[in-house]
């Protein structure tokens, strides 16, 4: 029963032994959408390799992140255990495998288990918090910090220096014009930061982009710690 999301394994041992058997591990292609807007939340995923984003999406179709969900946690919960629609979309940022139970049977597990309903809240706060921290930066910092924030929390939560997605999907997380991200991009690649090849990005210098990343790149790392007792890290990651 060893895998890598953070939170099965986190969970106490007769709720894994209870959860197990109605696990399907479910490999999700970059661009999947797993929710949207007002729509019923049949499925919480656990990413494993995955990484998946929260959007908030306008009138107009513009679309802004306000979450990135990795190994580290869980999507979903909150309507699962709720029965509640979704309020904003989520799509598989970058692709991978990722653990999947249905709400309905995760909600009957979460209703005669104190321990691992207070588990499952207190990773839904940390993704709310998350959230949080993104409306803030997103008004406050500019383009340049905030995607340095967003390649360094993207590398965190997968298994290689590259981040594997086009300048539309970062344009599209960021909340800005593809032109002004791939401006931004090419200041940090001419800085010996990054390396752009197509559909992917290589992560030459982390210690300069930490440099560049706003405040809110640790204070996510910081809450993370603080609610669930654990925070993706690209080291940890590289050695395991």
């Amino acid at each position: 029963m060893d895998v890598r999301n953070q939170l099965l394994r986190l969970a106490p041992t007769a709720d894994r032994e209870a959860l197990w058997p109605h696990l399907q591990t479910v490999t999700l292609d970059a661009g999947d959408i797993l929710y949207e807007p007002d729509y019923a939340v049949e499925w919480v995923y656990f990413p494993i390799t995955a990484v998946l984003s929260v959007v908030t999406v306008m009138t107009d179709g513009r679309t802004v992140e306000s979450d990135t969900v990795g190994y580290e946690s869980v999507i979903g919960v909150l309507a699962a255990l709720g029965g509640t629609p979704a309020v904003g979309r989520t799509f598989t940022q970058i692709a991978g495998d990722a653990m999947r139970i249905s709400a309905a049977r995760l909600r009957r597990q979460a209703e005669v288990s104190a321990s691992l309903r207070q588990l499952l809240i207190r990773h839904a706060y940390a993704n709310l918090a998350q959230a949080h921290q993104s409306a803030a930066c997103n008004a406050l910092h500019d383009l340049e910090q905030r995607l340095c924030r967003w390649l360094l929390m993207s590398q965190d939560r997968t298994a290689s220096s590259s981040v594997r997605l086009t300048q539309q999907y970062l344009a599209t997380m960021l909340g800005g014009q593809r032109t002004t991200v791939t401006h931004a991009l090419r200041e940090l690649a001419e800085q010996g930061m990054v390396r752009q090849r197509r559909g992917c990005i290589e992560i030459l210098d982390r210690g300069h982009i930490e440099a560049l990343a706003c405040e809110c790149y640790e204070a996510v790392q910081d809450n993370l710690y603080r609610l669930i007792g654990h925070a993706p890290s690209n080291l940890e990651i590289e050695t395991t």
